[in-house]
């Protein structure tokens, strides 16, 4: 089998020849400053590094470690111009710590790993407020000139599956209270329900036209699509179930049919926390694939995540990012891929992955450990 007959085989619930590995997508990538310890651990600093996300302060993996470690995806977005583009203005804080401003008008500070949210945008919750909020242009803030002509290489070529990262993840649950401020929102959904409707409308909207835009140059060439929306914390969801289906899930359910109607691709979705409770939802709302698979949350036990769910949903990541890879050793990791592989792996239906992006703490070696272990272990029939 190739990368892309491999990985499908999997994502139809049927055995490859090994488990597929994904390197250097949205959510299994590695921050900024692993990776310049990964490039130098291979003695590749040469190789410029280039940065996929500013927010999370992500980097783009070269083709050579992608090939090097068998990565079976590759992944195709379009650049963010608001926040990567050339003309943007750098500002900082008395401590040297950047300041900049997203596309949403949320303002952000890149503080450690991560740009976290410096500034709330929306204070007032009124009807006129969002009426009346210099919203974002899907059209404007992304560049989607060069998607096409990259998604159709990789589909003509037919060597790795191809996964469609649209710029924005889709994100509606969260995009309302980066706006507004966790509490606030929580308030908002408790007291003030035509606001928060409202907002939910105006951000489902604009997700709809940003998948628009990606989906009519690549939907016919790819054959994953990214979504996301973080909906759990360590020990279970952020909200209670009757709250969810009364404002996330017809939301969810309007975005994704529009995706589906737009493109073949399978819907992966990203949610970290223990998002167990939620499953059933969310596969009614037709997502196909659950990422980053959080073993370390309550209730994600990956036996049991396949035993209840392993015929409707694909499991893609499950590498333990809090504290295996970055505290373990080498035999640690090489213990956790062989126990993922082992739990999720049986009848296809698992692409392997770190739990998200990897951040600095993890050593370059435990990094390697797993992508070799990846294929030692991945190899069908599996050993039990």
């Amino acid at each position: 089998m190739n990368h892309k007959e491999r990985a499908l085989t999997a994502l139809n619930h049927e055995e490859p020849d090994r488990v597929p590995i994904d390197l250097g997508g949205r959510n299994t990538t590695l921050m900024l400053n692993g990776y310049e310890a990964f490039k130098k651990k291979h003695g590749k600093e040469d190789l410029p590094t280039e940065i996929m996300s500013k927010v999370w302060q992500t980097a783009f993996i070269d083709e050579f470690f992608l090939k090097k470690y068998n990565a079976d995806f590759r992944h195709v977005r379009p650049k963010n111009v608001v926040v990567l583009g050339e003309d943007v203005k750098q500002e900082f804080t008395e401590d040297g710590c950047e300041i900049f401003t997203d596309q949403w008008g949320v303002k952000r500070k890149v503080d450690g790993e991560y740009a976290t949210i410096h500034e709330y945008n929306m204070q007032e919750p009124t009807l006129e407020a969002i009426e009346n909020h210099p919203w974002p242009h899907a059209a404007t803030d992304f560049d989607y000139s060069h998607v096409k002509a990259e998604a159709k290489k990789l589909h003509d070529e037919g060597e790795y599956a191809v996964v469609g990262c649209m710029g924005s993840p889709g994100n509606l649950f969260e995009q309302c209270w980066c706006m507004r401020g966790m509490p606030e929102f929580f308030m908002d959904m408790m007291c003030r329900k035509d606001f928060a409707h409202a907002l939910l409308r105006k951000v489902c909207d604009h997700r709809k036209e940003n998948a628009r835009l990606f989906l009519e140059e690549a939907g016919e060439y790819i054959d994953v699509v990214q979504c996301a929306d973080d909906l759990a914390m360590q020990n279970g969801p952020f909200m209670s179930l009757a709250m969810h289906r009364e404002f996330i899930k017809p939301y969810q359910d309007e975005l994704f049919s529009y995706i589906k109607s737009m493109t073949k691709a399978k819907l992966y979705y990203h949610s970290c926390g223990a998002v167990t409770g939620l499953l059933d939802d969310l596969v009614d709302v037709g997502v196909d694939i659950l990422n980053p698979v959080q073993v370390s949350a309550t209730g994600m036990e990956t036996d049991q995540l396949n035993k209840r769910f392993g015929d409707k949903l694909s499991f893609w990541g499950a590498i333990d990012t809090f504290h295996v890879l970055p505290n373990g050793s080498v035999e640690d990791v090489r213990n956790e891929v062989a126990k993922r592989i082992r739990d999720l792996g049986p009848g296809g239906g698992y692409i392997l992955g770190s739990v998200h992006n990897m951040q600095s703490d993890i050593s370059s070696e435990n990094v390697i450990a797993m992508l070799e272990a990846a294929i030692e272990f991945g190899q069908y029939p599996l050993v039990s």
